[in-house]
């Protein structure tokens, strides 16, 4: 049993997961750097403490609980990217309406797209800002500006495609930037505030839970049992 339990704990960990794409943002000399293999060799390597453990409880404990431990230790990095991606796509949506904003200012002030991008990334905080500035960089360097745009797509995600799309068509077609980045703007602030309106309304839900374990037994200890305390030597023996 205990050997059934080990292999089938070393099938899951050796489970093929479905491949990434690369993420542009970091750049491709970072990529370069780390290698193509070196994100799952970290991912593994931080699953080995866990395989260890599995192990052990395998061997001395029970089957089960080792069982339990290799499948969290399978779950987790999967858990822990896809938290990663949705804080990263919630930072996009915060940040976009003023990097919008930026952007028109600086394209109505005279500057070229090229220029609108460097001076959007120095002030635009989070994730769009570290695009717009890697964008710059990359265009310094002598890459066309459009691709170097184009990128922000994958930099960005779903969010900052409408961004990306108005600054290329401006750039190879020479469409005006004012209109579209207006436009944006207003997009993407109903989208902000349409996702803090989802995140008001989780509220209750997440309460609930502190809400039932914490609050309730506090309040049933305070006022509950001392009352039936109280009259414990009123009873008739």
């Amino acid at each position: 049993m205990r050997v059934g339990v080990v292999l089938l704990g070393g099938m899951l960990l050796a489970w093929p997961t479905r491949p990434r794409r690369p993420h542009r943002v970091v750049g491709a000399a970072a990529s370069r750097r780390s290698g193509p293999g070196s994100s799952a060799r970290r991912a593994v390597d931080r699953r080995l403490p866990a395989i260890g453990i599995a192990l052990a409880l395998t061997l001395a404990v029970s089957p089960v609980v080792g069982l339990l431990v290799l499948g969290a230790a399978s779950a987790w990095p999967r858990i822990v990217a896809r938290r990663a991606a949705t804080g990263h796509r919630l930072a996009v949506v915060d940040a976009l309406p003023e990097a919008a904003d930026l952007l028109a200012l600086a394209v109505a002030g005279g500057l070229t797209v090229t220029a609108a991008l460097a001076t959007a990334g120095r002030w635009t905080p989070g994730p769009v800002g570290e695009a717009l500035r890697r964008a710059t960089e990359e265009i310094a360097m002598g890459r066309p500006a459009a691709d170097a745009i184009d990128d922000l797509a994958t930099g960005l995600g779903a969010p900052g495609r409408a961004l990306v799309g108005v600054l290329l068509a401006s750039e190879r077609y020479g469409v005006p930037l004012g209109e579209g980045l207006d436009r944006v703007a207003r997009e993407a602030r109903l989208e902000r505030r349409r996702r803090a309106e989802e995140r008001a309304r989780r509220l209750p839900v997440l309460l609930l839970f502190p809400l039932v374990l914490c609050v309730l037994p506090a309040f049933g200890l305070l006022t509950v049992v001392p009352l039936l305390v109280g009259s414990l030597p009123d009873l008739p023996p």
